[in-house]
């Protein structure tokens, strides 16, 4: 099931679980939104974030990770993510993740991952080989 929502219609959307699987935040979407779709959204498939700001997402994803059984995809752009959560997230997900983009600026660094850790890591995950998308310098 796909919605098309303008953010002024996300709090009616996220009163109850909804039956969608496949989300696309084009715009800036709130922490507080993206909290909820792993508490309301059980059935998501797909989740494609295109920008958030610069507040990391790291407890979001864990909770969609945990509560989306059926999250096969997804795409991060313009957001902020530590290393750590991140490995958690796909560690949560495993191998039914068959769809995983994420640009490299997305992936903060932290005390314990670093970017070269967080592609072994990954790729162990997910059984195959995983390297975050770059966008090319010109």
């Amino acid at each position: 099931m796909y919605f098309f929502l303008y953010e002024e219609e996300f709090e009616a959307f996220f009163k109850e679980e909804t039956p969608v699987t496949h989300l696309y935040f084009g715009r800036s979407v709130s922490k507080a939104v993206l909290g909820r779709i792993g508490l309301n959204c059980p059935r998501l498939v797909e989740l494609v974030v295109c920008a958030n700001g610069l507040q990391t997402l790291d407890t979001e994803l864990i909770c969609i990770a945990e509560h989306c059984k059926s999250l096969t995809a997804l795409g991060l752009s313009e957001c902020e993510v530590s290393c750590r959560a991140f490995i958690e997230f796909v560690r949560l997900c495993g191998k039914r993740l068959t769809q995983l983009s994420v640009m490299e600026d997305v992936l903060i660094p932290d005390d314990e991952y670093s970017l070269d850790k967080v592609h072994t890591e990954v790729s162990e995950h997910l059984g195959r080989m995983w390297f975050p998308d770059v966008l090319p310098v010109w």
